[in-house]
């Protein structure tokens, strides 16, 4: 679709160095998410929307306190004082509580009964499998409670159970039970026991009324309780513990696990309890629990179970997604989160996920195959939601929320789809660092469906419990809940949540923070050492990857990494001793040293793992210059105006240089192109990305594809005789670079699509000026030229916002009359000589004033006339954000023209360079067609990428 092309103008995972729109425009904000989106309606935060936190560049560093190590602990930390640090941080702090932490085989696992409830669930269970009543498991849409429910199932089902489950649909019903499907069990299905899974502590009427029907509830927990439990006959919920139990942090999959394992213990079939593990592995990590004591033990052990499973299911989509056999290394949680989850999420989002329980139960090989292949595509889908949401709701934000007072954030629209909204959520705390409650508009129920995100500082539950009597239903966390609503108590839930957030942020900071475990010497920091800082993994909440800082290194260069080029691999060097370090760092926003500069970094040590060799590298979270001058965090507007970048290598200072203009150099959103959907997690996960081994060498120089000789042609005083003679002189050979300008009788033009181009054509002439350096980086890559005639002709075009308007509203008046509605965005944008971001923005605005109707489809426009533009007064739109917006990506088109237009050669060169494309140093000499070479000059100069 035509929004999937476009990205983020500033995410904090993606955005470049800030740079403020003229005045205090804000500009609309793109979203191009990787696979890293899961939404988890009343549970904790997920692994992408974390991933995302932590790459956030110019945080506060946060150090920790200097402790004491005791000897006899590091002895027990393989004689590593880092390792050491590093336990205590994590509050471990005795050799016997090092030992069980660092050698899973001396943990010793808890017993089932210990978890309240649990004896009485066994007693009715094993009541009903002897009476064989009709069981069913009544689980949640997410992946913990989908991996909870299959765990159930397959146990009952060894048992010998009549047994079935049940996962609500989430539009329709929501999360956790509802009286129609209590109604609908007992009278249909005729059972007597309904098992939950991942829900149900909120449920008092309806298991209220499932008992006045005969049915009996067991409730297998770990959501918040309410003040007043539900009458079960058993309550499983391992809140019930003290938060220092090791099974205090059980999600929903490890409760189920836990009284599955004392059922089989009570047949005295024990050992099939190790068979689940899969399952609890898959659950725990999707559900980003606290990965400590009990949690982290079963993850521990879990993980080479879950790349090994014999089951249909789980081999299905590990395959997808490449399993590449590190399960029980770090790279196991991120095989999960980035890349199962989010499909079996997907499944549970936009249709049934009872397709996923059966996914992860079936026997049957094929059936499995053909589930999963469903799960892709709904993950697909699933993207391409976010994208488009993100993008309306970012606009809303900006035209709607004072964000200069308000401390929290409440939006909601019709066709915001119910179950991605968490997802735009977590990425709008992400930019604003605030709140957010987010939903979806039923119109014809009157009612809002709609889903929060937290920040540090902030309880989600008790501030949704402060406002529950203008709620319909809520529950969830501290980080992350749902809600429902009324729709005409919108608005008073909006002075609700504003005034109660207000209350409990006041005097908090809600700057982001990045938590040093430990600074370090360049020596410290070997293959060796990182080794056994792997041995803490599995990684994740409550044991996160160990941040550490090294000062006074020195950065030698960097190239581009990633098709997008939204990342950077850089070289490191420590004068002192003279160590090299590669290092890497995801979404970096363009956000790189200077070469030479001296720079402190923050930063994991991981093992690149390749052809059967390891290596150090480096995960840089932060930077700053060495001394202590951070490198700056983009203020709000700042933040909404900045762009996600193509990275560029930076260059050494240059003599006289004629910078770009700042759009030039952070190169536009929305020409980013689209992002594409991975099947294979090593496309999608940043640790998959560092596969690729590189020679010290090809860190600081960035690769050179090809060699091209440079014309610049633009003094000649006839721009239309140069053209006539390229034409004339090179005839098929040359292509001609022209997009909105009339056409030339006896030329052909092409647009930045290259449509037409043959492989004949190594002569690429500019007629027109690209409208970025994004656009012209493409255009040079595409056209594959060795020689570039710079000319810049054409007649500038006008770039006046009404004008442009009016041409807008004429092509997609002539779309519905000649094409059917039929139009592809980035032609649009090519006829116009504009920016993807121009158009979007423009086509945004002339549905807002009710101009025009148009939704987005499989790459298409199809659009539709709703009124007529003549005679409308501008300021009817002229005071519309999504105008001003619209001017200001205008103005950047026509700001960077003039640099092209008025820049040297070598300038235009260097910025382009980081496309990797390297200028011949020596001119060719070539005058193919021209006759009178002293009145233009041929002026090919040296910017060899090296």
């Amino acid at each position: 679709m035509f929004f999937s092309m476009l990205s983020s103008v500033d995410c904090p995972d993606s955005a470049d160095s800030p740079n403020a729109m003229p005045d205090g425009i804000r500009s609309i904000s793109f979203y191009a998410p990787e696979d890293v989106c899961k939404e988890i309606l009343s549970g904790q935060y997920s692994l992408e929307d974390l991933f995302v936190t932590q790459m956030t560049l110019g945080k506060e560093w946060k150090f920790p306190l200097d402790v004491q190590i005791e000897e006899d602990l590091v002895n027990v930390a393989f004689g590593s004082s880092l390792v050491a640090k590093l336990l205590v941080k994590r509050g471990i702090t005795t050799c016997a509580e090092a030992e069980k932490f660092l050698h899973p085989e001396s943990y010793v696992e808890t017993s089932a009964l210990e978890l309240p409830g649990v004896a009485d669930a066994v007693v009715r269970i094993t009541q009903a499998i002897e009476k064989n009543e009709h069981i069913t498991v009544y689980g949640d849409y997410d992946v913990d409670g989908v991996t909870g429910t299959s765990v159930l199932v397959s146990v009952l089902k060894l048992l010998g159970a009549n047994v079935s489950y049940y996962i609500p649909n989430r539009t329709d019903e929501g999360y956790g039970l509802n009286l129609k499907a209590v109604s609908v069990l007992a009278s249909k299905r005729r059972t007597k026991l309904i098992i939950t899974c991942d829900c149900g502590i909120s449920n008092f009427a309806e298991i209220n009324f499932a008992k006045s029907l005969g049915v009996d509830a067991i409730v297998c927990d770990h959501h918040t309780m309410p003040d007043m439990l539900p009458p079960a006959v058993a309550t499983v919920h391992p809140k019930l513990l003290n938060e220092e139990h090791p099974l205090f942090h059980l999600p929903g999959v490890g409760v189920a696990y836990k009284v599955c394992e004392a059922l089989l213990d009570a047949k005295g079939m024990k050992e099939e309890a190790d068979k689940l593990l899969d399952f609890v592995t898959l659950g725990m990590i999707a559900d980003m629990v606290p990965l400590v004591r009990e949690n982290r033990y079963l993850v521990q052990i879990g993980l080479p179970k879950l790349a090994a499973s014999p089951r249909p299911g789980i081999k299905a989509l590990l395959a997808q997604v490449g399993n590449n056999g590190s399960a029980n290394s770090a790279a196991g949680t991120e095989l999960v989160g980035f890349g199962i989850a989010p499909r079996i999420n997907a499944v549970g989002r936009l249709s049934d996920a009872e397709q996923a329980v059966e996914l992860l139960t079936t026997d049957d090989a094929d059936q499995a195959e053909e589930i999963a292949r469903k799960l892709q595509l709904e993950n697909t889908r699933r993207q391409e939601m976010c994208e488009k949401i993100f993008f309306e709701a970012d606009q809303m934000v900006a035209s709607r929320i004072n964000l200069e007072t308000d401390r929290a954030i409440f939006i909601y629209d019709k066709g915001w789809h119910h179950g991605v909204v968490g997802i735009v959520a977590s990425r709008l705390v992400e930019r604003y660092h605030l709140p957010v409650f987010i939903g979806e508009h039923h119109v014809n129920e009157g009612m809002i469906k709609g889903s929060a995100r937290g920040v540090e500082g902030i309880d989600l539950y008790e501030v949704l419990k402060a406002n529950e009597h203008l709620l319909v239903k809520w529950g969830g966390h501290k980080m992350a809940a749902g809600f429902s609503l009324e729709a005409d108590k919108a608005e008073a839930l909006l002075t609700g949540l504003s005034s109660t957030c207000n209350r409990m942020l006041e005097g908090k900071s809600l700057a982001p923070t990045l938590e040093i475990d430990s600074q370090v010497t360049a020596p410290e920091v070997s293959l060796e050492v990182t080794q056994l800082i792997s041995r803490l993994a599995p990684f994740g909440i409550g044991n996160r990857k160990p941040m550490l800082v090294v000062n006074g290194l020195t950065f030698m260069g960097a190239r581009v990494l990633g098709k997008e080029g939204k990342h950077h691999r850089l070289a490191l060097k420590d004068t002192k001793s003279g160590a090299l370090f590669e290092a890497v760092m995801w979404n970096s926003r363009n956000r790189i040293p200077q070469e030479g500069q001296s720079v402190d970094i923050a930063f994991t040590p991981e093992v690149n793992r390749f052809n059967g060799t390891e290596r150090l590298q480096l995960v840089l979270a932060d930077w700053r210059t060495t001394g202590g001058a951070q490198v700056p965090a983009p203020k709000m507007a700042e933040q909404v105006n900045s762009a996600p970048a193509r990275p560029v290598v930076q260059p050494a200072p240059q003599p006289n240089r004629t910078e770009a203009p700042a759009q030039a150099t952070r190169q536009p959103s929305a020409e980013i192109s689209q992002p594409q959907v991975q099947a294979n997690v090593q496309a999608a996960s940043p640790a998959a990305a560092s596969q690729e081994p590189a020679k010290p060498s090809e860190v600081i120089r960035p690769i050179a594809s090809a060699k091209t000789n440079w014309k610049d042609l633009r003094a000649y005083s006839d721009p239309q005789a140069v053209l006539d003679k390229a034409v004339a002189n090179l005839g098929n050979r040359l292509a001609i670079f022209a997009e909105s300008c009339p056409k030339i009788a006896n030329v052909n033009f092409v647009d930045r699509a290259m449509d037409g181009l043959n492989a004949n054509q190594k002569h690429l002439l500019l007629w027109q000026y690209p409208p970025s350096l994004q656009v012209f980086q493409s255009i040079l890559a595409k056209s594959q030229a060795s020689e570039i005639y710079i000319v810049g002709g054409a007649e500038e075009d006008d770039l006046d916002p009404s004008v442009f308007v009016r041409k807008l509203m004429a092509i997609v008046r002539f779309a519905v009359n000649q094409k059917d509605g039929e139009a592809e965005g980035e032609k649009i944008a090519c006829a116009l000589g504009v920016s993807k971001m121009a158009v979007a923005l423009g086509l945004t605005l002339l549905r807002k004033i009710h101009l025009i109707d148009w939704f987005a489809e499989e790459g298409l426009l199809y659009l539709d006339l709703l009124g007529e533009a003549s005679g409308r007064p501008p300021e009817q739109y002229e005071n519309q954000p999504e105008f001003r917006q619209m001017a200001a990506s205008l103005k950047e088109v026509k700001e960077f023209r003039i640099w092209c237009a008025k820049t040297t050669i070598k300038d235009i060169q260097l910025a382009l360079a980081p496309n990797q494309i390297r200028l011949n140093s020596q001119s060719s000499g070539s005058e193919e067609f021209a006759d009178e070479p002293s009145q233009h000059q041929f002026d090919t100069v040296s910017a060899n990428s090296d």
